[in-house]
């Protein structure tokens, strides 16, 4: 988790889970966007700020609410070329019919997709039974 240590994590979805990482982290710093606008200007201030990791939770929000191809692509390009430095976590929010907004996008522009559930994670064809613990993640995570 050391690499966790220099991240930078951007919420579309409001403040709230500031409160469930930011006890594990140290030095990390959150953002909230609101709008695309702001999306944007926070993944440019976090790109600046040379982190390991940086962490977007949730990527398509903006996109599902308005289905304009840029409010989805530009943030992805940003991204992906801040990817060659370190590496990305995006979080895309799924329907209730298990629908990705932007999917094909999502595949394009990230190297593994996975599933989580409540108990699995799901991807790279296989399916792996973990559990959150204080100590961390437990199960076949590599």
């Amino acid at each position: 988790m050391k690499e966790f240590e220099s991240s930078v994590f951007i919420s579309t979805e409001g403040s709230a889970y500031k409160s469930r990482v930011r006890g594990s982290f140290k030095n990390a710093y959150f953002a909230d966007a609101m709008s695309e606008l702001e999306l944007l200007n926070a993944i440019f201030k976090a790109i600046s700020l040379e982190p390991k990791v940086l962490v977007v939770d949730t990527i398509n929000k903006f996109f599902r609410m308005s289905r304009r191809l840029e409010d989805l692509l530009h943030p992805l390009i940003l991204l992906k070329r801040f990817s060659k430095y370190g590496k990305v976590l995006l979080i895309w929010e799924v329907s209730m019919n298990n629908k990705v907004s932007g999917e094909k996008l999502m595949r394009y522009f990230s190297g593994d997709v996975l599933r989580v559930t409540k108990s699995y994670v799901i991807g790279n064809l296989r399916k792996c039974k973990f559990r959150i613990t204080d100590e961390g993640v437990v199960g076949c995570l590599e």
